[in-house]
């Protein structure tokens, strides 16, 4: 197995999660049915390594791309507001610091359903979408939203150019860990990129995941989980540069780098880029040395998670959990965790609603069922977003139970 950017020898193992199912791809009713008349669940290993030559960490071999981002992905962005006013704010910023107006061409990858490009719709500010999700290319198109239905590659880049020209402002939230061939990705950004233009790329921060034990953000879809440390030296070599950086909040710390051309003097290197950059190789993630521990520590979040829902079990409490995401199906499956422990899971996305978590084969239900069910115990899946989970459950008045996340540690809100 060798790595998907620099072709190195991968024997450095991260971290083991075991086989595990796709973690975005939910059962149908038939499906199930079929893995309990002895159909056998599709499960891939879950191994990630660090390579010795680049330093960047991915994935062993998984399921293709081709394979986890279908016509039919259920995930789309609209359906929290925290992640709709995340993308309105960077568009404010991105007008305001890069000076984009009527005049400039914008470029999402990954624009899902048009969550953020809709609010360069809305300031009349010329824009395009590539996402090979085709229901979430049709939800972004009712939004006004022109979308191209793609993988971001070489020749869909090649069409973008012939039909639009370079763009002056390039951005991809959430996708750059998810693309396989890196390599020809970030050739596609560099010829898509007007002379003074501008790339923000926005990912999980691999510091955070190894601080906080985020071991649930290592799934099928994140072929990669990126430091500054590795990504710094392979845009260089593209005569990109990393010029500033943001660090972010979201999905438990993420990083938003902003990168132009190697020869553009309008940036210079800012002192947030250097000072993130000492920060990892402090914390030795170049190397596998900086891992040493990061096994263990899941492994007791694991037992005592485990532990907490077998003890609320045994003295009667009903126990339901929020929000079908794909860190929650590799929680639950490193757990061991299934639908004999957790009775149902709450999701406000309507194509995920009658459907069942892969692996635990727990029922995805609407968030009226927790008024009608009562559960005691709520454990909040996607920790990241629980601030806004917590506070809209509180809220109910008809509803009185225990609010649980286990992430980074067991945590009863």
């Amino acid at each position: 197995m060798k790595c998907r950017y620099c072709n190195s020898l991968l024997e450095n193992v991260v971290i083991d999660l075991e086989a595990q199912p796709s973690a975005n791809r939910l059962l149908t009713e038939n499906e199930l049915q079929l893995i309990k008349g002895g159909k056998k669940e599709h499960n891939s290993p879950l191994i990630t390594y660090i390579c010795g030559t680049c330093s960047l960490v991915q994935l062993g071999d998984t399921t293709k791309a081709e394979e986890l981002f279908t016509e039919d992905y259920v995930y789309y962005s609209s359906f929290s507001n925290y992640w709709v006013q995340h993308a309105r704010e960077l568009v404010e910023f991105a007008i305001e610091n890069f000076r984009l107006s009527s005049s400039s061409n914008i470029l999402e990858i990954g624009s899902n359903d048009g969550y953020l490009l809709q609010h360069f719709v809305a300031k009349k500010i010329p824009c395009i979408g590539i996402d090979p999700a085709g229901m979430a290319a049709e939800a972004a198109k009712a939004k006004g939203v022109e979308t191209v239905v793609s993988f971001f590659d070489e020749e869909s880049s090649s069409k973008l150019i012939q039909e639009r020209g370079t763009f002056d402002f390039i951005n991809g939230i959430n996708v750059f860990a998810h693309v396989p061939a890196i390599k020809t990705f970030i050739a596609s950004l560099k010829n898509c990129l007007s002379e003074n233009g501008v790339i923000s790329l926005e990912f999980p921060h691999l510091a955070r995941l190894v601080e906080h034990s985020q071991f649930d953000t290592i799934y099928d879809e994140h072929f990669f989980y990126h430091s500054l440390v590795s990504l710094n030296k392979i845009f260089l070599q593209f005569d990109l540069k990393i010029f500033d950086l943001r660090e972010l909040e979201t999905h438990g710390g993420s990083l938003r780098i902003f990168i132009s051309h190697l020869d553009n003097t309008k940036y210079s290197i800012e002192k947030s880029v250097v000072e993130v950059l000492n920060t990892e190789l402090s914390m030795k993630l170049d190397q596998v040395g900086g891992f040493n521990g990061l096994k263990a520590r899941s492994q007791q979040i694991r037992d005592d998670a485990v532990a907490y829902i077998k003890a609320q079990k045994k003295i009667g409490k009903k126990i339901a959990a929020f929000g079908a995401a794909a860190k929650g199906n590799v929680f639950l499956n490193y757990c061991g965790i299934g639908a004999d422990s957790i009775d149902f899971v709450v999701d406000d996305t309507p194509a995920k609603q009658g459907k069942f978590l892969p692996g635990s084969h727990i029922p995805v239900v609407p968030a009226t069922e927790i008024i009608n069910k009562k559960p005691d115990i709520i454990v909040i899946l996607p920790w990241n977003l629980s601030s806004e989970i917590s506070k809209k459950l509180k809220s109910n008045e008809k509803w009185q139970g225990e609010l649980v996340t286990f992430i980074p540690k067991l945590n009863i809100i």
